[in-house]
């Protein structure tokens, strides 16, 4: 059985989103609504002949993705911290440029996840790039912007200090 923790003065011990700070490349990105990691094992089974049952699971492969949901501001002139306007004005998506040139010259940045009560970093993923986006826009709802990215590692607080 684990052992039970005191309670602290950051209250409840349970992360939830009203806690949650998320950072892209170093800047707390105002109006997110979400975002949820991945991380993946690539194994593939070891099949040989005169056998049915597979005979082990090889990894071949890791993966990150890291997805994020931010709701669609506008600002009345330059974006600003209330209105900071698209992703791509955020610097959060790459402008395509003249002939794509800003995506050729994308260079990878690093994401993180922070406790706002306790100040701990939860999740730091690295080698982040952006790759798809996408919005929806209804007659009775709030837009948000959606954003995927693939990332080289996600790491969470086992391994942040180690």
């Amino acid at each position: 059985m684990a052992a039970e923790l005191p309670f602290s003065d950051v209250g409840t011990r349970t992360f939830s989103g009203a806690r949650a700070r998320f950072y892209f490349n170093g800047t707390q990105v105002a109006y997110a609504s979400g975002c949820d990691g991945s991380e993946e094992i690539q194994m593939e089974p070891v099949e040989v002949l005169d056998n049915l049952a597979v005979k082990e699971h090889v990894p071949v492969g890791y993966r990150v993705t890291f997805n994020a949901s931010i709701f669609r501001t506008v600002a009345s002139g330059a974006s600003t911290d209330v209105a900071p306007g698209s992703l791509k004005e955020q610097g959060i998506f790459p402008k395509f440029g003249t002939r794509g040139e800003r995506i050729l010259q994308l260079t990878p940045v690093t994401v993180f996840i922070q406790d706002r009560n306790s100040g701990k970093v939860l999740y730091v993923i690295e080698g982040v790039k952006p790759s798809s986006q996408n919005f929806s826009i209804t007659a009775r709802g709030v837009v948000a912007q959606n954003v995927s990215f693939v990332a080289i590692t996600m790491k969470d607080e086992a391994e942040i200090n180690a």
